[in-house]
């Protein structure tokens, strides 16, 4: 697999199975640090700026500024859009806070994870939530109707310390960081396990735009070359 860094130092990555786009950390001639926002042609690879409001759109739906609002970090928080319009965000300590389509915070909050392990990512999914619980080697689907896990899929042999998460097509694409890193296919609704994709390092979270693959590896954005 050939790779192509697109940009460094990325605080945050947000991406539909359409468009992508990221943060980036930048430092000005005086030594002060802003962050400035890019979209990426999946085709050429062209990067252009956009404005915070369209990325926070990208990444919260179409209220994605006034959820930002309602966030004291929008940009280190994992998103998820939701089938009614609205979105999940998973905060850093596992907490779960959910927003309505008009971009208002529902009162209910509650803690993600596995076993007391603490969810990592999520993804959305009908009326639940995947999630990764890296201490557990396990990924969970919990439903947002009976707020309990349903299904839970792990264990050494299948994900070393998962991470992202990411639906594409019926599959989950789910990155691994233990060892040099590899990211694991899960299909649905089979839950049959695909070849793994092993990578030179371990990825953050693996996304796919129109077919192509793009990876989140530490502070840098990559996509796969066309071979």
């Amino acid at each position: 697999m050939e790779l192509h860094c697109i940009a460094q130092q990325v605080l945050d990555v947000a991406a539909t199975n359409s468009e992508i786009a990221y943060v980036k950390r930048d430092t000005k001639a005086d030594g002060s640090v802003f962050v400035s926002f890019h979209f990426v042609d999946w085709e050429t690879l062209a990067c252009r700026k956009i404005s915070q409001g369209v990325y926070l759109q990208m990444k919260f739906g179409d209220m994605g500024p006034y959820v930002a609002d309602a966030l004291d970090e929008p940009f280190s928080c994992r998103a998820a859009m939701l089938p009614d319009g609205g979105c999940a965000v998973l905060h850093a300590d596992a907490m779960v806070s959910l927003f309505r389509p008009d971009g208002s915070k529902s009162s209910s909050q509650f803690f993600l994870g596995y076993r007391d392990a603490p969810a990592y990512d999520i993804a959305s999914h009908g009326n639940g939530l995947w999630f990764t619980a890296p201490a557990r080697n396990a990924i969970a689907l919990y439903s947002l109707g009976s707020r309990a896990i349903e299904l839970r899929i792990g264990g050494p042999n299948l994900f070393n310390r998962p991470v992202g998460i990411a639906l594409t097509g019926n599959a989950l694409m789910v990155s691994c960081v233990g060892g040099s890193g590899e990211v694991v296919p899960l299909f649905l609704p089979s839950y049959d396990l695909g070849d793994a994709i092993e990578l030179m390092a371990p990825c953050e979270k693996y996304f796919t735009v129109f077919g192509r693959a793009f990876l989140w590896m530490g502070n840098e954005l990559h996509a796969v070359k066309k071979s």
